[in-house]
């Protein structure tokens, strides 16, 4: 009985164990042919770049492959850096990600030329990260005042609604929640 209970504890940490080496390998892989990719090859491409590896699961590895892409050309685009926020939150590293979120904000966003609320979206989903429920609502409003002028807002009014609806969970389980409708 001893030798069931024993087993039935270390089976998580086997195959969590399991999952680690797999991204570790893809990441590996992905190191060797990902970092002379075009941005859109690497950054727009579903099943591509970092991508490939976000999808396999290995949300920490896709946000190192990511780091590793801009050190090695110099990218500056800020949906780099908005996606390693992104990945290093469902990965439960809310600092790492606010810190990437702050560097993808627009200096001097101006809403007449480019009407996606930008960092409004961004601040919101700060906001959550932060566990300030205040804050998320006020940049959550903003976000909706422009659903007509841009459809990205819609899309990002629904995902700071899953934040709302969740607040207090992890960025994961509030995104989860979306794929679960």
């Amino acid at each position: 009985m001893r030798t069931l209970v024993a087993l039935a504890l270390l089976a998580p940490m086997i195959v969590e164990a399991g999952v680690e080496a797999d991204c570790e390998k893809l990441f590996q892989q992905h190191l060797e042919t990902d970092l002379s990719l075009s941005y859109q090859e690497f950054d727009q491409t579903m099943g591509s770049g970092f991508r490939a590896l976000a999808q396999a699961g290995c949300e920490r590895r896709a946000a190192d492959l990511i780091e590793a892409y801009i050190e090695a050309t110099g990218a500056e685009q800020s949906s780099l850096r908005w996606h390693i926020a992104q990945l290093r939150a469902s990965h439960g590293d809310n600092a790492e990600a606010i810190r990437y979120a702050r560097a993808s904000l627009r200096e001097n966003e101006d809403l007449s030329e480019h009407p996606l609320r930008w960092n409004d979206y961004v601040l919101a989903t700060i906001a959550f990260l932060e566990k300030n429920r205040e804050a998320l609502i006020d940049h959550r409003e903003r976000v909706a005042e422009g659903v007509d002028e841009h459809r990205g807002n819609a899309m990002n009014l629904r995902l700071l609604d899953a934040m709302i609806e969740h607040f207090g969970a992890s960025y994961s389980d509030a995104m989860q929640s979306l794929a679960n409708e």
